[in-house]
């Protein structure tokens, strides 16, 4: 294989050095990310003409037109990064956790009086994160339970003095209303304490301070609190006795079993603290075709723990991402701020002292210095070969089979599905083949108030939610849903650029990149703000300019006809498009009078309906949003000069609109923030609204 005059140029000047490399493909996107000890030599090995590759291998190299690299100081710093950059990419020819982004967590939120929330995002904002859990229901039911044992408060408001009666929630005794001060700091706190250990699986710990607190407080006479802590002992105690014991030995590890087939992979976790299963999850990755298991097990572990510790700062002996050199235009991550002390303690319980595997990783070592700077002590990846260890792992691994099953079984009933609805949507619109991705619109409005449009995405017949998008009518002429649908698709389709268009910002984003290697004389930073803000206005973009398949609109024939104006006055007559109407769900096509009616139980009918349905959901939820908005607005928000954080002041020293326009001029220009000129213009302003 000979390699391109630009690429052999890029190979030639890699440094020897660790870090991290990215192999692009012609249009930019990320193909593979590796690391490596010595970035020139790996790099450029895939590029030899000896190189004996695998099939699949060779297929990447042969799409790769760029490599951009990463330097860093060592290996473990090289893994960290390695681990975020392909959660970030999803390259297709790494070893992934599938759909990894979507895994919900339960978080422990950092603020004076924490809250326990599902999440879905992991943040590094000093909360305690658990998890990844792979059962959004068995979470949220996790949640129920914590929140039943340990009356945590559930509502957003600021504790700031302010509120003078506790809500329901203290009346039936599923909140201690810090909020009216019935709870104190250091009492809310000691039960978040309670929560964490409870949740790290340390019941045992967590029952002897409830057992040690009760008694304090039944000699203290105070009866009522050790009625209280003794009803959460019961409880801590009934789930307790529902966990299985496995070592007698207190002992925390954790086992991961693999299981194998039709090109698809799944590692079960067995999560075992002080000697009791606690939790088990699995996980089905991709891009494992012809992976050896030592490479699997690899990339799963740095994966799955770098979820794990989301939120912990930085090991003492990693430097910060900051610190990164960079080469061929790659910006460094930004760091983010430092968690806090309990954020870190939560991360390193969230790994255990033993880890074991059936098969050991080609980089075990440093995987272990990684997970052991973040514990803080020593964490060993271990493949057990005889023993009771053995035998455990053996039952792990047939679960993991037995989750693979299940999940082959139903994805394969599911594509049936899908690709049956497809077939026969593409037969009954005489479209020449399936429409690999369908877009559809609605409108929402109330007499052309608070006006929106929804725009909803499935590709291959799932909705693909990243890819909504919402937006706010502009047309102010009455309530005309042909209007407001033709200025959605103007707004939506001019993105749809020719390649002239693609190649100019190529080339613009490469003048960028060539100026930033170069150096030229500016401002410190300034060539990298540009590219960033370059490339961030280019991703957008790219994101709306991927072509439909189908545009599948919300109305019949009048709204069919007001798009297919937008089309033919964009010259985009080429796209498929077609009209549901709601009345007897029959589908209108341009050119044809009469509808197409598609069988009332067919996979057609139903795929259709269920896009059309999601783009009303959408459409009416961001329509009702605005709609609230609006009918909280006051006089205040239209005061010229006042902003939320004086407005807020405003309204904290005289309650409403009204308060504020009984008030002197003097006492408006009192508030902090406030000048008299100012104070004045509000006191005028106000006087003059209804």
């Amino acid at each position: 294989m000979t390699t391109p005059a630009p690429l052999a140029q890029t190979l030639a000047q890699i440094p020897d050095a660790p870090g991290i490399y990215m192999m692009l493909d012609k249009n930019g996107d990320v193909l593979y990310i590796g690391k490596a000890v010595s970035l020139r030599s790996r790099v450029r090995s895939y590029f030899q003409e000896s190189a004996a590759h695998h099939v699949r291998t060779q297929a990447m190299v042969e799409r790769v037109v760029d490599v951009r690299t990463i330097v860093v100081t060592n290996e473990v710093e090289a893994l960290i990064l390695e681990a975020n950059l392909i959660k970030r990419y999803q390259p297709p020819y790494n070893v992934r956790l599938r759909d990894d982004k979507r895994y919900p967590y339960l978080k422990v939120t950092n603020e004076p009086f924490p809250r326990v929330l599902f999440t879905r995002v992991v943040k590094n904002d000093g909360a305690r994160y658990f998890g990844p859990y792979t059962n959004a229901h068995g979470l949220r039911e996790l949640i129920d339970l914590v929140r039943l044992v340990f009356p945590l408060r559930t509502c957003p408001e600021p504790i700031d003095g302010r509120r003078r009666r506790p809500c329901l929630q203290y009346h039936i005794k599923r909140c201690l209303a810090p909020c009216v001060g019935y709870q104190s700091q250091d009492d809310y706190d000691g039960m978040i304490e309670e929560v964490v250990l409870f949740l790290e699986g340390k019941q045992e710990s967590l029952l002897s301070r409830l057992q040690r607190d009760m008694v304090t407080s039944a000699e203290s006479y105070n009866f009522e609190a050790a009625a209280r802590l003794r009803d959460r002992i019961v409880a801590v105690r009934r789930v307790t006795e529902a966990q299985k014991v496995v070592w007698r030995s207190r002992i925390d590890m954790d086992l991961l079993g693999l299981a194998r087939a039709q090109g698809q992979a799944c590692v079960q976790v067995f999560m075992v603290r002080a000697g009791k299963l606690i939790a088990q999850e699995h996980f089905i990755l991709d891009g494992v075709a012809d992976q050896p298991d030592s490479e699997l097990f690899s990339e799963f572990l740095k994966q799955f723990y770098t979820a794990r510790t989301a939120g912990a700062p930085e090991p003492a002996g990693v430097s910060p991402l900051a610190s990164l050199r960079t080469a061929r235009g790659v910006e460094s991550p930004v760091p983010l701020p430092r968690a806090n002390a309990k954020a870190a303690r939560t991360a390193a319980s969230a790994i255990p002292k033993e880890i074991l595997v059936q098969a050991l990783p080609g980089d075990t070592s440093i995987i272990e210095a990684w997970l052991t700077e973040y514990k803080g002590t020593r964490v060993r990846v271990l493949l057990p070969r005889r023993g009771e260890r053995s035998r455990y792992l053996k039952l792990v691994q047939k679960n993991a089979e037995q989750n693979l099953k299940a999940f082959l079984a139903h994805q394969e009933v599911q594509e049936t599905a899908q690709a049956q609805s497809l077939t026969e949507l593409a037969d009954a619109l005489e479209l020449p083949e399936p429409p690999h991705r369908i877009e559809c619109y609605d409108i929402s409005n109330i007499q052309g108030s608070n006006a929106v449009s929804s725009m909803v995405v499935f590709v291959e017949g799932r909705a693909k939610k990243s890819d909504y998008r919402k937006f706010k009518i502009q047309y102010d002429k009455g309530p005309n849903d042909f209007a407001m649908m033709q200025e959605t698709l103007r707004r939506r389709l001019r993105y749809l650029r020719t390649k002239t268009d693609i190649d100019v910002a190529n080339r613009d984003e490469s003048v960028m990149v060539s100026l930033s290697n170069h150096g030229r004389a500016a401002p410190e930073g300034a060539h990298d703000e540009a590219r960033t803000k370059l490339l961030d206005q280019l991703a957008r973009k790219e994101k709306f300019n991927k072509k439909p398949d189908l545009l599948l609109i919300d109305g019949g024939k009048g709204q069919l006809s007001a798009v297919m104006e937008v089309l033919e006055e964009m010259d985009m007559t080429g796209l498929s498009v077609a009209g549901l109407a709601k009345e007897n769900e029959w589908l209108y096509v341009p050119g044809q009078s009469e509808p197409i009616v598609l069988p009332p139980n067919s996979a057609a009918l139903h795929l259709v309906m269920r896009i059309r349905d999601e783009a009303h959901r959408f459409a009416v939820t961001y329509h009702r949003q605005r709609r609230g908005k609006e009918m909280t607005r006051s006089a205040v928000d239209a005061l010229a000069g006042v902003g939320p954080v004086r407005k807020k002041r405003l309204l904290t020293a005289f309650g409403s609109a009204a308060g504020i326009r009984r008030a002197s001029v003097d006492e408006i220009a009192a508030v902090k923030g406030m000048t008299p000129a100012l104070a004045s213009r509000v006191k005028a302003a106000l006087e003059k609204s209804p």
